[in-house]
């Protein structure tokens, strides 16, 4: 089974993943995030960054996460070309690496709060969307991931309008109830 785990910054998707791995045998989860990192690496992806945004995006020809940032942060024509030549290297990665390396998995989570953005979605049989009140996510996030308020709030604002896409169940996780995001997730789980 292949389950799609999407839901904004703090809303708690690894609380849910690790309820996952911790109940369940053979279950991988795929951080997509580190995915992204990845495939930042690749030789072809440098060379469509570099015909995009130019040399000033690396570094030690390395590219240099935070100078691209800030260029395509400030203009959604350049995201949506950012996202356009490393949402198809992160999607092919995903599916390559769950035909070839992870067949002997019963589950498979693609944790992605983009999983509808990346087209992740059409590779997965159930999808869970794990919600959060913003106060609470902005708690989390400064607590629990140690970010500046500020940073914070940039990253729940940038969310806002972020269609997470239909899902065959939400897990609504306020206040880290264990037990009920357990139940929730061993009645879809289980036949």
């Amino acid at each position: 089974m292949i389950l799609g785990l999407t839901g904004p910054a703090g809303s708690g998707k690894s609380t849910v993943s690790n309820i996952i791995k911790n109940n369940f045998d053979k279950t991988y989860v795929i951080d997509v995030d580190r995915v992204g990192h990845d495939v930042l690496t690749l030789s072809f992806v440098h060379d469509k960054l570099k015909d995009a945004f130019g040399s000033s995006i690396f570094e030690n020809d390395e590219i240099n996460r935070k100078e691209l940032g800030k260029i395509v942060f400030k203009d959604k024509n350049k995201l949506n070309t950012l996202n356009s030549i490393v949402h198809p290297a992160m999607f092919n990665k995903i599916e390559n690496f769950i035909k070839k390396d992870l067949k002997n998995y019963d589950i498979i989570i693609i944790d992605a709060a983009l999983l509808f953005k990346i087209k992740l979605h059409t590779l997965c049989d159930k999808i869970i969307f794990v919600a959060a009140d913003e106060k609470v996510r902005i708690k989390r996030l400064t607590q629990k991931r140690a970010l500046t308020l500020d940073k914070a709030l940039s990253i729940v604002q940038s969310q806002k309008n972020l269609d997470f896409g239909p899902h065959d169940i939400e897990i609504k996780n306020n206040y880290d109830d264990l037990e009920y995001i357990k139940k929730i997730i061993f009645d879809l789980i289980k036949p």
